[in-house]
């Protein structure tokens, strides 16, 4: 599915690539990827924005993450 508006950090989205069956949270874009905390696991996925649906509802303010920053 083709989203026709620009997904952003705290956008509310569902996925597209699974039938819908999760919902999360945009923590982070890069490019065409979108990272995704799913509500009620922990796991935050990267998938490209194609695979998920905005919702038309943000999250304001700190977005807390699962997956911290590597270093190197």
């Amino acid at each position: 599915m083709k989203n026709t508006k620009k997904i952003r950090k705290g956008d509310r989205v569902r996925d597209a690539k699974w039938g819908g069956k999760y919902t999360g949270t945009v923590v982070r874009t890069a490019g065409q990827m979108v990272f995704v905390q799913w509500d009620n696991l922990a796991v935050e996925d990267e998938l490209f924005i194609e695979d998920v649906t905005a919702l038309g509802t943000r999250v304001e303010g700190d977005i807390p993450t699962v997956v911290k920053a590597v270093k190197s």
